[in-house]
């Protein structure tokens, strides 16, 4: 498999739901107009060519399919379909019939959507209706035969209704359920944020619900464990995060930062150039580095691991120097 250089692109802030968790909470919604975009998506195969990389672009938002220039994106990047890849990130509340068949023309890689839980704690997060409309919206992806995936973002709310979100994507044929866990940014209430004895019954619960669906030869979902300290349930090789290393983000008004859930702004691409932020910005350098956290050194999967989930150390201590709190090892 050959590596690509993964881009989250977020198009705009524009939604049609206000999700609890949300973590664009808080923003005045703003859109770049469509000749801002054309140029940081060149921008970015450029960095792939210095790079001599292929791509890979998750386009999203707040919602993508708000954004009028979410199909003209897509036309730039079908052009170059030899080099770049795409995935779309969404709520799925949009996309009805006619939406699934149009994006289908397009044949992304998958399409994601979200879902929080059982439908009372869904809907509490995400807004009345939403659980059916989710469904709604896989089902007509579905019908178009794109592969599917459910994102589902483990809080003290709803970790423990993971359980349903499989029976959920079982019911629905979605081919994909995986999940990480919530990290507060900025002001945003920490306490929904999961501790120590949360995240491990969290990650027992995942894996739980991986080994049913194992046992009973149940290939479509599959139950996908491949994300920090997730290994330590399924024994299998240990996740490294590749933020700032070979996955960037581009926020709404072309700030660049590591990861959409670490928000160190490394420039603005409106006025700066992607690669040569990559190559000269000191944060993303320390992150290439992938320097191992002083409490995790004796621990053996430490060259891999890299301390667990950054995003959520730098939330917590504003510092990369410091283990995953979810961590079991001592």
């Amino acid at each position: 498999m050959v590596a690509r250089f993964v881009l989250q692109w977020h198009l705009s802030e524009h939604c049609n739901l206000h999700c609890l968790h949300c973590y664009q909470d808080g923003h005045q919604p703003m859109m770049l107009q469509y000749q801002d975009l054309e140029k940081i998506y060149l921008q970015f195969k450029n960095l792939l060519s210095k790079l001599k990389m292929k791509g890979h672009i998750n386009v999203t938002g707040g919602e993508p399919l708000c954004n009028p220039f979410f199909f003209k994106i897509l036309d730039l990047i079908q052009k170059d379909n030899d080099l770049i890849t795409f995935s779309i990130l969404s709520n799925g509340t949009l996309i009805d019939e006619k939406m699934a068949h149009k994006i289908a023309s397009y044949h992304p890689y998958y399409v994601q959507v979200s879902l929080e839980g059982g439908k009372r704690t869904n809907d509490y997060i995400r807004g009345k209706g939403t659980y059916k409309l989710i469904g709604q919206g896989i089902d007509n992806l579905k019908k178009e035969g794109i592969f599917t995936s459910i994102s589902f973002t483990a809080t003290k709310l709803n970790y423990k209704e993971f359980p349903k979100v499989v029976k959920y994507a079982y019911k629905h044929h979605v081919d994909n359920v995986w999940s990480d866990r919530y990290i507060p940014l900025g002001k945003e209430d920490k306490t929904l944020m999961l501790d120590y004895n949360d995240t491990r019954r969290y990650l027992e619960i995942m894996n739980a619900e991986r080994e049913k669906l194992i046992q009973k030869h149940i290939y479509i979902p599959r139950v996908s464990m491949y994300r920090a300290l997730q290994f330590q349930m399924t024994h299998d090789f240990a996740y490294g995060c590749t933020a700032g290393d070979t996955l960037l983000t581009v926020m709404e008004n072309g700030n660049l930062v590591p990861c959409r859930r670490m928000p160190i702004v490394v420039g603005n691409l409106l006025k700066e150039d992607m690669y040569k932020l990559y190559k000269n910005s000191p944060i993303l350098k320390e992150l290439r580095q992938n320097k191992i956290p002083d409490e995790c050194q004796l621990c053996e999967n430490s060259h891999m691991c890299h301390g667990g989930l950054k995003c959520l150390t730098y939330a917590i201590y504003k510092d990369l120097n410091h283990k995953d709190l979810g961590c079991n090892v001592d």
